[in-house]
C-alpha cells in the first residue's frame, strides 16, 4: 500500500511539474508565434527585393551588353578611318601640305 502511495505521489508530482512547464510554455508561444511571423514577413520582403534586384541585374547586363557593341562598331569606325588614312603620320602643328 505503501508503494502505491509512494507511486501516486510520485505521478502527482510529475504531474504539477509537466503543469508549471506547459503554463511556461503557453507564456512563451505567443512570442515565438509573433517573432516566426516576424521573420516570415521579411523573409517575404527579402524574396520580392531578390526578384526586383535579378530583374535589375538582368537590364543592366543588357546595357552592357549594347554598348560592348556600340564600342566595337566605333573601334572599327577608328580602325577603317586610321586606313583610310593610308597609316600616314599625322603631325596637327606641320599645317597643310601646299597643293
Amino acid at each position: 500500500m505503501l508503494k502505491k502511495d509512494g507511486n501516486i505521489n510520485c505521478l502527482q508530482t510529475d504531474f504539477e511539474e509537466s503543469a508549471k512547464q506547459l503554463t511556461i510554455m503557453k507564456g512563451i508561444l505567443p512570442k515565438v508565434s509573433g517573432d516566426r511571423d516576424m521573420l516570415w514577413g521579411r523573409v517575404k520582403q527579402c524574396i520580392e527585393d531578390n526578384m526586383l534586384l535579378s530583374a535589375e541585374v538582368n537590364i543592366l547586363k543588357k546595357k552592357m551588353e549594347a554598348l560592348e557593341e556600340d564600342l566595337l562598331l566605333k573601334e572599327g569606325q577608328i580602325t577603317i578611318l586610321k586606313d583610310s588614312l593610308g597609316n600616314k603620320l599625322f603631325d596637327p602643328f606641320a599645317g597643310f601640305p601646299s597643293l
